[in-house]
């Protein structure tokens, strides 16, 4: 399988040493995690951000929504589209993250 090379829009930028590129890794954090959000930009220009969930088979990502999602149109016409994937294993508190 590999790693999954980064791209310049892709890459960590930001403590990239903790950044994971190796595709049996990036499957797991895919599989553990529970939701997603997909986001693109509209037909009018204006940002769209939608929580949804997903399921991964093989090298092919699934996410939840209706065929006539204004979501899953954005996608079938091919606009671009983030996907956030979210893991929370723990909450700390303190005045700073480093």
């Amino acid at each position: 399988m590999g790693s999954t090379a980064p791209t310049p829009r892709t890459r960590v930028r930001r403590l990239p040493e903790l950044g994971v590129y190796e595709r049996e890794r990036v499957h797991a954090i895919l599989d553990e995690a529970v939701y997603c959000h997909l986001a693109w930009v509209a037909d009018d220009g204006e940002p769209r951000l939608i929580p949804t969930i997903h399921a991964r088979i093989g090298d092919t990502l699934y996410v939840h929504g209706s065929a006539a999602s204004s979501t899953l149109r954005a996608i079938k016409q091919g606009l671009p589209v983030a996907i956030a994937i979210t893991l929370v294993d723990g909450i700390r508190f303190a005045r700073s993250m480093f």
